[in-house]
């Protein structure tokens, strides 16, 4: 897409609807999702309906999860009345290692991977706590086109995470078949998709557009599905745009912005790469270590400039007061590197780091 008005990074926009193409098809074998699938609304969805699988043969009272997360992988818990405790993770050398207590009785093990990188989980603990019959349960919302292995009973994937449709989720189930639920179709998933149309005509010069229109429609939709979010499958509208998306390209484009940024911001002051570049990995985003001191005003300053970096995450109440993950909360910005954008925009945001850094007296 041409853009008249450039942004970089917040919400996708969604170009045109076009009909389904037989050989874009995709079933998720080849980006590790074996075993029996579901397309589901949200990751949200996809937990509670993990849950609800589980139980059909075993109760669930605890759920151990990374200190290192966001509200909306806890809340499905919660609100079934599961217990979550958590286990810390340790950030050494462009590494993360998770501090995982095997000899805690629990019945969840839910391992997450971060931006693309890495899990911080050796397969080793995993197959002691499976051993043990630990259910272990594997979020790659952050991981969708990266090889995986195979370790876990059930995986799951944000899927509108990484391209420009209004719901869905992946879950897949390694040993046997899913309960039979009856799924509804989403009712509210409408908003978002006008949203999304209208920030395209917005991004291409459309002036009768204003976007604090679309951002209400974003912000309704998110609200509604912090709430409301059981039984649903993937939309119609959002399965057909799933069907049509070029993930060779998503692959490829990621790759490339991705090798970029870290080619030109490893070694400046103030900044570091939380993670070792690998050439083959295929990164949801890029995220930077930012001294806690400036990392909001750097942020603030893209944000001046029409770039739109989100952190992660805001930590959630439900984690203690102090955890060694609490270095990538008060520090981690992540640089947008999607499929939307090539060079040009990926030197914009260099840029704007290196001379918000020389100007920096920290």
């Amino acid at each position: 897409m041409k853009q008249v008005i450039e942004e970089i990074g917040s919400e996708f926009w969604i170009d045109d609807v076009i009909t389904i193409v037989d050989n874009m098809h995709h079933d998720f074998k080849e980006n590790g999702f074996s075993g029996n699938r579901q397309l589901l609304l949200s990751g949200r969805t996809a937990i509670d309906y993990i849950c609800q699988d589980i139980e059909r043969d075993r109760k669930i009272t605890t759920v151990y999860m990374p200190a290192y997360c966001c509200d909306s992988m806890i809340y499905p818990f919660k609100n079934r009345g599961i217990d979550v405790i958590f286990y810390d993770l340790i950030h050494e050398n462009g590494k993360i290692k998770c501090d995982i207590d095997t000899t805690l009785k629990i019945d969840i093990l839910y391992v997450c991977n971060y931006f693309g990188f890495s899990t911080g989980v050796d397969i080793e603990t995993i197959t002691s706590m499976q051993d043990k019959g630990v259910i272990v349960l594997h979020d790659r919302t952050h991981d969708l086109f990266n090889k995986a292995n195979t370790f876990s009973d059930y995986t799951f994937c944000s899927l509108r995470k990484w391209m420009g449709i209004p719901t869905g989720a992946i879950v897949s189930k390694k040993d046997g078949s899913f309960f039979q639920a009856s799924l509804k179709e989403c009712d509210f998933s409408r908003g978002k998709f006008k949203g999304m149309r209208m920030k395209y005509d917005y991004l291409r010069g459309n002036t009768t557009i204003d976007k604090e229109d679309f951002l209400r429609l974003f912000t309704a939709f998110n609200k509604r599905l912090s709430r409301d979010y059981q039984d649903y499958s993937i939309d119609k509208m959002s399965l057909r745009l799933l069907h049509e998306q070029d993930f060779e390209l998503v692959r490829t484009r990621r790759q490339q912005n991705a090798k970029l940024l870290h080619d030109e911001l490893s070694g400046l002051n103030n900044v570091s790469m939380m993670f070792q570049h690998e050439g083959d990995r295929v990164p949801l985003f890029v995220p930077i270590l930012v001294k806690k001191e400036i990392r909001n005003s750097l942020r603030d300053y893209l944000v001046g400039n029409k770039v739109y970096c989100p952190v992660h995450w805001p930590k959630s109440h439900s984690l203690p007061d102090t955890t060694r993950a609490d270095a990538f909360y008060n520090s981690e910005l992540s640089l947008v590197c999607d499929q939307r954008y090539g060079e040009r925009q990926m030197r914009k945001i260099v840029d704007l780091i290196k001379n918000y850094c020389n100007k920096t007296n920290i």
